[in-house]
């Protein structure tokens, strides 16, 4: 039987969401290895290890997997890949289960092409299959969240507050229903942050409570919601945050879900297993947020070539096409952004410096990959025609800012 599997990684913390959409499990994102034997284990069991003075501990195995790091451990260096690898065997159990039956989908804060390379990595080593992998951002993951909500949850502006150990973020995601139902979702990060242990303190709960209503004062303003969420082990309890919650509870509904993000995630895969399209374009930090699409001639006819479509994750988007230019030494781009469809960009990329020959005797590789979520990276090689003019292999390389600006 296939498991469902969201996972939120931060260094602090890991949550866990496994076949179900209303329980979540928090580990300490730590793992420990025996001194002698080659025995690995999570969470507080690692703690436990170590204490006992058995075990060897790695902690912040994020930042790890983000520097690429290493760690030694009983005389033997591990790479980050590897120790991660070690710790999401032991997170599902895969002594236990069957490996290429879990889906899984990892959830983390900045998602890089690099971080998202080395996780994969980590979980084929911990034996789930390629195929059955997916890297979300915790923006995305939220809005999978949401979306999965009753619809009165989401039909104006959609609030959360994340609050976790030194970690207080604010999420905001607005509905668009015209012609291209999308959700445009975006987070911030709060530098009124603190650490958790100040909660174990009546005095200290009272600072928290004053640290969360000036953030919710000030970021939702007069703003009009349909609900606010809040998440992260901060929220476990918010016994401690009376003022906080009287503000943001005056005529909202409020949700308190501590595992959002690996809930999320774990809709997601779910959704993505079963072939359930999205019933809304997301547009966020792991989403392209524009149409693109080149100018081209086919068959005397002259036509819009598809190269980015809005919603598709970037990290998963490229393209190439070989292409002969006709009376032209330039390539024509247009771009839409779906949240300013009625200021379309026309970009030109000039070709000028490639050699010049006859009239439809030079080819070209045109080849678009993402660098980041707003940077599009286009590369066009010349290849020639033929043996009749052989390639100069030529490269021109420029980059299409996708950015609202």
């Amino acid at each position: 039987m296939s498991r469902y599997i969201g996972i939120s990684l931060n260094d602090d913390y890991t949550c866990i969401c496994i076949n179900d959409k209303t329980i979540s499990t928090y580990y300490p994102t730590v793992i420990a290895r025996d001194k002698k034997d080659d025995i690995w284990t999570i969470g507080e069991a690692a703690y436990k290890s170590t204490l006992a003075g058995s075990g060897v501990i790695v902690d912040k195995l994020l930042s790890l997997i983000e520097k690429n790091g290493t760690a030694t451990i009983a005389r033997v260096k591990y790479h980050a890949v590897d120790i991660l690898a070690h710790y999401f065997h032991e997170l599902l159990g895969k002594d236990n289960i069957k490996a290429d039956e879990d889906l899984v989908a990892i959830t983390i804060r900045k998602p890089s092409r690099e971080v998202v390379g080395r996780i994969k990595e980590a979980l084929i080593r911990a034996g789930v299959h390629e195929d059955n992998i997916f890297i979300l951002s915790h923006t995305e993951s939220f809005a999978h969240f949401v979306l999965d909500q009753d619809p009165n949850l989401y039909n104006r502006m959609v609030g959360m507050f994340e609050l976790n150990n030194q970690c207080l973020y604010y999420y905001e995601m607005h509905v668009s229903r015209g012609t291209r139902r999308y959700v445009m979702v975006a987070h911030e990060a709060e530098e009124e942050a603190f650490n958790l242990d100040i909660l174990k303190t009546a005095s200290g709960g009272k600072i928290a409570d004053k640290i969360l209503s000036t953030v919710a004062e000030r970021v939702m303003g007069k703003n009009y919601y349909s609900s606010i969420f809040l998440s992260g082990r901060g929220f476990q309890d918010t016994n401690f945050a009376t003022n906080f919650m009287n503000y943001i509870c005056k005529k909202r509904r409020v949700l308190i879900e501590p595992g959002m993000f690996a809930i999320g995630a774990e809709i997601y895969v779910k959704n993505k297993s079963e072939g359930k399209g999205e019933e809304y374009m997301i547009l966020c930090d792991t989403r392209s947020k524009s149409d693109v699409s080149v100018k081209v001639v086919v068959n005397e006819k002259v036509e819009s070539l598809p190269i980015v479509r809005a919603g598709e994750p970037w990290m998963d988007t490229c393209s190439s096409y070989d292409m002969i230019l006709d009376n032209q030494d330039f390539i024509d781009f247009h771009v839409t952004s779906i949240t300013k469809p009625q200021r379309p960009l026309r970009l030109r990329m000039m070709l000028d410096t490639f050699p010049e020959r006859e009239n439809r005797t030079t080819k070209v590789r045109m080849t678009t990959e993402f660098r980041d979520a707003d940077t599009l990276r286009v590369t066009v090689k010349d290849l020639g025609f033929g043996d009749i003019f052989p390639a100069s292999d030529k490269e021109i390389v420029e980059e299409i800012d996708l950015s609202d600006k």
